[in-house]
């Protein structure tokens, strides 16, 4: 759960730090092969011979555009030109520029990308290059501190959260985690040896020095946190320095792609997973990771992740959680009003280590994300699910989800969903994994719980029935880095079909 993530918001020191100056100290136009050293005398050029505004590109993708923003339009052009699409034919929207396959420099040590003060869109912070950009940048935050986004903020509590030693003590502690990811590393040495691996959220570094004991050749080990600091020291101090090259920043970072340079890696390895699996959103680095960094028959590692469900019927576990049988009575007195405060609230999820004897009926898969082919936008789905409940069970109190992690091996079948993780080892079938649910040894993920409305915990429920539904995830518009979920759900009852709804929040 440490990350090198990222939104697209990005400061322009992030993007230039570590990066040296390209050595030749002109550009070439966006659509032939004439040479420029001004921007001026190259957006007239374009202009004029070539018929395409790219000032007016610019502008189009809207007033918060970004330095990120003109990176990929700018190779964006450029991809189009080398295909032959003539300049006027162009479509340049921030549609066609969304896709961050574009922040991989189209033409390398493209010089133009070095001039992106003399692109931005507002021209009273326009500079010839980088230094003067980033001087104006500076000087214009104290008016433009109330127009920042929450997102930033966000972002930086979040990096800030992975700094300490605490965060990362408690994650290598977890034993289902780290020695699940060692143990597919040792016992597939020969996928590493001799290759280069990326890990993204590298934090303090125990997944690189894993794969460099395996004989992996390089190693690149990212994380935007001042963790990354201490990582570096700990690779010195493990004499893996010439192997491991750590690097602070987000990985999508212009700068971080420099430094891992413009040849693809063997194995992108993350340790990204979140509450419930997605939250914190730093999935969304690894994805870019992988289409910008990956090699075509690269290794995702893990390879998959499935999302899985079963529901609670528990009502004194669930009032022991809520605090109700700790608030009802303090001493005599009625504290009742404390209750929404708890851990368990009708408004947000829940993390828990759910006992099995509060489930009310059987584990579904409801979602599979095959790492190697997945996209952003299947982050944001719907999902069906169907269980089975339990015979004695007469009411539904809440929603347990919880994720299982695959490592599957090339060549292996690749769907996750057919896999019992649980059993997994004790039935000799290649590969390994691990389950975050409450039928195995407990993890620092534990599981969500998303607890049901009153109305809807008092309705009867027909047990041994069929649970059937729909689950949703969605970002949050508030938090990047928040999921939204919602369990849409129907059942027989003993006056016919009975059915509800929940959605609550992970912020």
């Amino acid at each position: 759960m440490s990350d090198s993530d990222s939104d697209a918001a990005s400061s322009i020191g992030d993007i230039i730090e570590e990066a040296s100056e390209p050595d030749t100290t002109s550009f070439e136009c966006l659509f032939c092969e004439q040479q420029w050293s001004r921007v001026p005398d190259m957006l007239t050029h374009c202009r004029s011979e070539h018929s395409f505004d790219l000032e007016s590109a610019i502008k189009s993708l809207g007033p918060d555009t970004d330095e990120l923003d003109i990176i990929k339009l700018i190779n964006y052009l450029r991809a189009e030109s080398q295909k032959g699409v003539d300049a006027k034919n162009i479509k340049a929207d921030s549609e066609t520029i969304a896709d961050d396959r574009y922040l991989q420099p189209t033409v390398p040590d493209d010089a133009l990308l070095f001039e992106l003060g003399d692109l931005m869109p507002d021209s009273e912070s326009k500079a010839v290059d980088f230094d003067e950009y980033e001087t104006a940048l500076h000087q214009r935050v104290g008016q433009d501190v109330e127009k920042m986004s929450l997102e930033n903020d966000r972002d930086t509590s979040y990096f800030d959260s992975y700094k300490g030693s605490g965060i990362h003590r408690e994650m290598i502690e977890d034993s289902v985690r780290t020695q699940g990811y060692r143990d597919f590393i040792e016992k597939n040495a020969g996928l590493f040896a001799g290759k280069v691996v990326l890990d993204v959220g590298c934090g303090t570094g125990i997944l690189s020095l894993f794969c460099a004991r395996a004989g992996a050749k390089k190693v690149f080990a990212v994380d935007n946190s001042d963790i990354a600091l201490r990582a570096k020291e700990i690779v010195a101090k493990n004499g893996y320095q010439d192997t491991i090259e750590v690097i602070q920043g987000r990985v999508e970072d212009f700068h971080t792609q420099r430094l891992i340079g413009k040849d693809k890696v063997d194995i992108i390895i993350s340790e990204w997973m979140g509450y419930g699996l997605l939250f914190e959103g730093m999935f969304d680095s690894v994805i870019r990771a992988r289409d910008l960094c990956l090699k075509e028959d690269g290794l995702m590692v893990p390879s998959h992740c499935t999302l899985r469900l079963a529901p609670i019927s528990n009502k004194d576990w669930i009032a022991e959680s809520k605090g109700e049988a700790f608030w009802n009575n303090v001493y005599g007195f009625d504290f009742s009003p404390m209750v929404p405060g708890g851990a368990l609230t009708d408004r947000e999820i829940g993390v828990f280590d759910v006992p099995q004897k509060s489930l009310g009926g059987e584990a579904c898969t409801f979602y599979q994300l095959d790492l190697k082919h997945i996209q952003l936008q299947e982050l944001d789905f719907s999902a069906p699910f169907s269980t089975k409940l339990h015979t004695d069970m007469s009411s539904i109190d809440a929603f347990a989800i919880w994720f299982d992690t695959f490592f599957l091996p090339p060549g292996q079948p690749q769907d996750a969903t057919a896999i019992d993780v649980a059993s997994w080892g004790m039935n000799g079938l290649p590969g390994l994994g691990f389950s975050t649910g409450p039928y195995s040894a407990p993890t620092h993920w534990h599981q969500a719980v998303l607890l049901l409305d009153e109305d809807d915990r008092r309705k009867e429920i027909s047990g041994g029935s069929v649970l059937r539904g729909t689950v949703t995830y969605k970002k949050t518009r508030r938090d990047v880095r928040g999921v939204d979920v919602t369990v849409g759900w129907e059942v027989d009852g003993e006056k016919g079909p009975v059915s509800g709804s929940v959605m609550r929040t992970m912020s």
